[in-house]
């Protein structure tokens, strides 16, 4: 970090320094790469227009067509109508010659009918296919010049990879830092000085994952989708009808029929998926504290007052907890700062010493300012600290943790590709930075360095955690059972490891929706209770397996796919992978695997 005197106050070193760091980092990233990539940005210049102006004329011409069209269905419509007064009219004269209105129906139905069906055929129809086939020309000439303009940024777009942003964080003046991959190495670190347990729950996948460092402590952040089950309300009727004895007001007997809407209600479980980013940050700083926190529930659009407001009735939860935990001996004393204490919220905490230690002035200072500032997210974080671990749950993040380059496959106009590749990046870093901020906060972790830790071995060519988010990444439904109607959980175990490829079994967790009635006993007014049907859905468990290999790659100088595009070959970091089914993958076939990915990529092991 540069010497700024902001180092421990994220807010304003972002806003101050960070913010247009970045974006100019961005643009100079954007424009090295054109220029790697040898794209003519004035040809561009010229093709976009073209497209422009090509797609303009389109979609004009599609309006007109489309209003003409609406006419002659208009006219269609009166046409019928016309034809129809006009049988009427025949019919009535039948019945009555000496009426003149039959003969007036019959006349003008036909004879307007008749005109509007010449014009809807000898005109209408004529000008709809003179218009269509400019359409079609106008189409077609757009289709062209797209074409050319997308070839004219393919060697730029061919250059884009995960590294990019990567490189964005590693070059700019933060404690930051991003590995390439995720190394074996710095997940036994997290397991074996900071205790966390490596492995996730059954029903939680990893779609995305990337390491770092913040100064010189390890962390991971991982985007998973999480399944959970939840009670679903299903909902039935039926109508009941009975006859029923009454006597008037003059006191004779009558009998009537009377009915109701039964309604009846159904719970049972159904499976919902969600998917949910984790910063993953492990330092030995107050190693015995524990606590939660979880958004304070103040939004971006309250002002001073309503948080002051907040702030002054959390205070007085705050003392009665204190008062509380002072009369039966429990270890819980409140901060001064009424601020932090309401609006940070870690009440649970259960070791005092610590916590006071963990949080000095400046960082309750600095929490405060992040859970109460404007941009770009807000108080949208959870902090949940375990011993040495600590977990960074963040809404902002909750759909992407990754610079997503696939996103510019379809630009053809180089200006706003370069426009969204620095927005983007902007958009990716604030995003990154803010799910840290919290732990950027805290200046003690600034200053405590990692533990050493020298793993023996450490040969694995992927992690686990790698190899998830990759077959992820191939697409879960890939792995789909057939009869599966949910999305699918995917986990991971290796098999074995040949020469040149690692072999993964993937086992695709889901469920079958499958109908089926309950009969749920309803009281009627009548007295009575009723049956009444409910149809639901049962979710019966499903598993598949299948296996993939995986191979490390190595990028050379120019990093250009080339033109194979053999679409079993999936691609994810730097590394590569095949769909074998149910098949294993012996030695020749390896070979095999890993040649198809060089010649794919041009790259090398």
């Amino acid at each position: 970090m540069k010497n700024s005197g902001l180092e421990f106050d994220p807010i304003d070193y972002y806003q101050k320094i960070l913010k247009d760091e970045v974006n100019v980092n961005a643009t100079k990233q954007i424009e090295e790469l054109t220029k790697v990539s040898n794209i003519d940005t004035s040809e561009n210049k010229i093709l976009a227009k073209k497209v422009y102006q090509a797609k303009k004329k389109f979609d004009e011409q599609s309006k007109i067509l489309s209003r003409y069209k609406i006419l002659r269905g208009f006219l269609i419509f009166l046409c019928v109508v016309c034809f129809i007064f006009g049988i009427v009219g025949i019919v009535l004269l039948v019945n009555d010659n000496s009426s003149l209105f039959p003969i007036l129906a019959t006349t003008i139905g036909f004879s307007v009918g008749l005109i509007l069906l010449l014009i809807i055929l000898l005109v209408l129809n004529k000008k709809i296919k003179h218009i269509n086939d400019t359409v079609l020309s106008y189409q077609k000439e757009y289709n062209k010049q797209l074409a050319l303009a997308l070839n004219n940024l393919e060697g730029l777009k061919n250059l884009f990879n995960y590294r990019q942003f990567v490189n964005l964080v590693n070059n700019s003046n933060t404690v930051i830092s991003l590995d390439y991959e995720v190394s074996q190495k710095k997940l036994l670190m997290l397991e074996n000085i900071y205790n966390l347990n490596l492995s996730f729950d059954i029903n939680e996948s990893i779609l995305d994952v990337y390491s770092g460092n913040i100064e010189k402590n390890p962390f991971l952040r991982v985007l998973l989708n999480t399944q959970k089950m939840k009670d679903v309300t299903y909902t039935g009727t039926r109508v009941v009808s009975w006859t029923e004895t009454y006597r008037d007001s003059e006191g004779h007997t009558h009998t009537r029929v009377e009915s109701e809407t039964l309604v009846a209600h159904y719970s049972a479980p159904a499976p919902f998926y969600s998917d949910n980013s984790i910063i993953i940050y492990g330092n030995e700083a107050a190693p015995n504290l524990s606590f939660s926190r979880f958004p304070s529930g103040i939004s971006k659009e309250d002002d001073e007052k309503d948080i002051e407001k907040f702030i002054k009735k959390k205070t007085k939860k705050i003392e009665k907890k204190a008062d509380k935990a002072i009369k039966k001996g429990k270890n819980f004393v409140n901060l001064a700062n009424t601020d932090f204490e309401s609006l940070f919220g870690a009440l649970n905490r259960d070791n005092e010493t610590e916590y006071r230690l963990l949080f000095t002035p400046l960082a309750q200072q600095n929490m405060t300012e992040i859970i109460t500032s404007k941009e770009p997210y807000g108080d949208d974080f959870a902090f949940i600290k375990r011993k040495k671990i600590n977990f960074i749950y963040s809404r902002h993040s909750s759909n992407n943790i990754r610079f997503n380059y696939y996103y510019f496959s379809n630009y053809f106009d180089y200006e706003k590709l370069k426009t969204d590749y620095v927005t983007m990046m902007n958009k990716e870093f604030a995003s990154l930075y803010f799910d840290v901020a919290p732990i950027l906060a805290i200046p003690l972790y600034q200053m405590h360095e990692a533990g050493i830790y020298d793993p023996a071995l450490e040969n694995e060519q992927i992690t686990l955690f790698e190899a998830e988010a990759f077959v992820n990444h191939m697409g879960e439904n890939l792995f789909a059972h057939s009869e599966s109607t949910t999305r699918q959980v995917l986990k991971i175990s290796r098999l074995h490891n040949n020469k040149e490829s690692d072999v993964f079994k993937v086992s695709a967790h889901s469920f079958k929706a499958v109908s089926q009635v309950e009969v749920v006993p309803v009281m009627c007014r009548n007295g009575r209770i009723y049956d009444v049907p409910v149809t639901r859905y049962r979710y019966d468990p499903l598993v598949k397996e299948s296996n993939v290999a995986i191979t490390k790659i190595k990028e050379n100088k120019n990093y250009l796919a080339s033109n194979n595009n053999d679409s079993t070959i999936y691609r994810y970091h730097d590394f590569a992978s095949c769909m074998l089914g149910d098949n294993d993958l012996n030695e020749g076939e390896d070979t095999s695997f890993v040649n198809s990915v060089r010649n794919k990529y041009n790259l090398f092991k």
